[in-house]
């Protein structure tokens, strides 16, 4: 059911004024006919009832043996007269408002000095279930009351003293004509057209500033130096805008603190390591005076790597479409000539719209990942459902299950040792996520079956 029903908002918010005011219309199109039919039926049995009481005066002023001709003659189809030696209305029907003031009003006609007996309803001959079924209701609410209903009255003539006669008729009445006429299809398509057309007017101008939003939203994981947005629309827009702009304010100046924090920690670590590079040249000892130098040269590497790290979501590269296959041929090239095993099955072109320095680091950053760890890269570059996915596999022993998620934090090793040159300064897997982040894609990690770690970085289309 749920494939069935429309995804965006537009066609949600139209079906629901559709079928809601169609409802409506509808209830409403019927209350109208059930009571244009109680007024035909009143206006059309008080139009009778006078014709039928001056047809009683004058039948109960003729002799008794000549009204049998006189009731013969007015006889006819829809108005039918006759007259019986009892009545046969034996009993009436649960009176309506209706039928008493219509019994009333034949009473007033009749001018009589008493009132006479008389009987009346509304009966519908077509009508023989004693309980109305569900389609005889659905029956009438389309089709408006049943085609045949008619008017019954039995009254006694002469004195009640005298030999016992009664006046019958049977009129057939006015009856309301179907749900379905041509001005109600008309007024139901004229409802339609406004509905729908009113509610795409709306709806779209309420749905331009969210699609704005969605927009922002992806934009700003790329670059939160994106410009604001233009705070227009209803009041509640407006004020979703503004907090939208202040939120993107606040995580702008958040990434300059601390990029701007780091930088000082860095200028003023460096002070303190050039001092001590030069007390270590005192140092008489060979041995030792290297250990310390090495020590130093370490610091000023993991310095060196933090401000990259952080650098790399302050700064704005400027982005510019490239061939992404040549991209990542060039980075294999340059490692084979170095000497290292890595292997590229380079696949047709890719035109890319990146950041070419922060993507060449990122694959980069993967491919020494997979020779330091893993001995061997193999390179595999694929295009598929709106993604172009870079693949390195090296023949190392993999990650433990439990750690592919920790990789990504920043100065997280699997190596436990501080050495940089067996576990790195734990930012490399880092950088590589951030930067696939900026391009609105994401890194994933596993292990092989056969051994050896997977690194798939997929970046959309």
């Amino acid at each position: 059911m749920k494939r069935l029903l429309p995804k965006t908002l537009t066609s949600q918010t139209i079906l629901v004024l559709l079928i809601g005011l169609t409802f409506s219309h509808l209830i409403s199109m019927a209350i109208y006919s059930s009571d244009r039919a109680e007024v035909l039926t009143q206006m059309g049995g008080q139009d009778t009832a006078h014709h039928l009481a001056n047809i009683a005066r004058m039948v109960d002023q003729t002799p008794m043996e000549l009204r049998p001709s006189i009731v013969s003659a007015i006889d006819q189809e829809g108005f039918n007269v006759w007259l019986t030696s009892e009545s046969p209305l034996t009993h009436d029907l649960t009176p309506s408002p209706n039928i008493n003031s219509l019994r009333d009003y034949l009473h007033s006609q009749l001018n009589a000095p008493q009132k006479p007996l008389l009987h009346v309803r509304v009966h519908n001959p077509d009508k023989h279930l004693p309980e109305p079924t569900l389609s005889h209701w659905f029956s009438h609410f389309i089709q408006g009351v049943s085609g045949h209903r008619e008017l019954q009255v039995s009254l006694r003539l002469g004195d009640l003293d005298a030999e016992e006669q009664w006046l019958n008729f049977a009129v057939d009445i006015p009856q309301s004509s179907s749900l379905w006429s041509g001005t109600s299809i008309l007024s139901m398509l004229a409802m339609t057209v406004a509905v729908v057309g009113l509610s795409v007017w709306v709806v779209h101008r309420l749905t331009v500033p969210l699609r704005a939003f969605a927009r922002a939203a992806t934009r700003l994981g790329k670059d939160v130096d994106a410009p604001p947005l233009a705070e227009v629309g209803p009041l509640e827009i407006q004020e979703a805008t503004i907090a939208f702009n202040e939120m993107q304010d606040r995580l702008r100046r958040m990434i300059e603190n601390r990029t701007q924090m780091l930088a000082a920690i860095s200028h003023d670590l460096r002070t303190p390591i050039t001092l001590l590079r030069l007390r270590s040249e005192l140092v008489e000892d060979d041995e030792e005076r290297s250990k310390m130098l090495a020590s130093l040269d370490d610091m000023e590497k993991m310095i060196a790597s933090t401000m990259d790290f952080a650098r790399q979501d302050a700064k704005a590269e400027e982005r510019r479409k490239l061939d992404l296959t040549a991209l990542v041929a060039s980075i294999c090239d340059d490692m084979s000539d170095a000497g290292h095993c890595v292997t590229f099955d380079e696949p047709e072109r890719h035109l890319y719209d990146c950041s070419p320095l922060a993507l060449r680091r990122a694959i980069t950053n993967l491919i020494d990942n997979a020779l330091k760890f893993g001995g061997a890269a193999h390179v595999l570059m694929k295009q598929d459902q709106g993604m172009i996915s870079i693949t390195v596999e090296d023949e190392g022993p993999g990650i433990d299950d439990d750690m592919l998620e920790d990789v990504f934090q920043p100065f997280f090793r699997c190596e436990n040792s501080r050495n940089p040159e067996t576990g790195g300064t734990g930012l490399g897997l880092s950088v590589v996520q951030s930067v696939a982040h900026a391009h609105g894609g994401h890194i994933h990690l596993s292990n092989r079956p056969q051994g050896g770690l997977r690194a798939e970085l997929l970046l959309p289309v």
